[in-house]
């Protein structure tokens, strides 16, 4: 992907969000083929992230916002995308706008994501090799298709009229 197609891939943002994106430090250096989305935080507007996946050979992306108010920090957290659990700051909640008229009229939608965007990254941890797991690769194919799955989710919703 390019840098332009980045940018055109984002469904709920306008022509100035779209311009003012600011790409992955590491982005020529990405590891396309562990992807399942690209996600990432905009390093000169924290707040904002931006998460993209293809459908077959297109790709969709939106913009997100983290929300401002602090999440409790006294209990573990699960991300909603990758099902991993981080205590501390490793999960925030972020809120995307609707597409369309609903997103003009500040309809969002939220849900609590890791905090650097990285599901990706976070299911492909080493499987422990206790008895009681399933093959290893057996496992990490299960996780990605969830993962894929819920992030598909989670952009339908922001797509969908209301």
């Amino acid at each position: 992907m390019t840098g332009i197609e980045v940018r055109h891939s984002i469904v709920n943002g306008s022509a100035t969000e779209r311009l003012n994106m600011v790409l992955p430090s590491n982005f020529v250096e990405l590891d396309w083929e562990n992807l399942d989305y690209l996600g990432w935080r905009d390093s000169h507007s924290p707040h904002l992230g931006y998460i993209i996946r293809w459908q077959g050979e297109t790709p969709v992306g939106i913009i997100v916002r983290e929300a401002d108010g602090p999440l409790s920090r006294q209990r573990m957290m699960m991300c909603q995308l990758c099902r991993a659990t981080h205590t501390e700051h490793g999960v925030s909640l972020f809120s995307a706008k609707r597409t369309g008229e609903a997103g003009l009229n500040g309809n969002t939608v939220g849900t609590y994501i890791c905090a650097n965007l990285g599901c990706s990254s976070n299911i492909r941890v080493e499987v422990p090799s206790a008895s009681y797991y399933a093959d290893p690769q057996s496992v990490l194919a299960q996780k990605v298709s969830g993962l894929e799955q819920r992030v598909a989710g989670f952009l339908a919703d922001v797509m969908r009229a209301q």
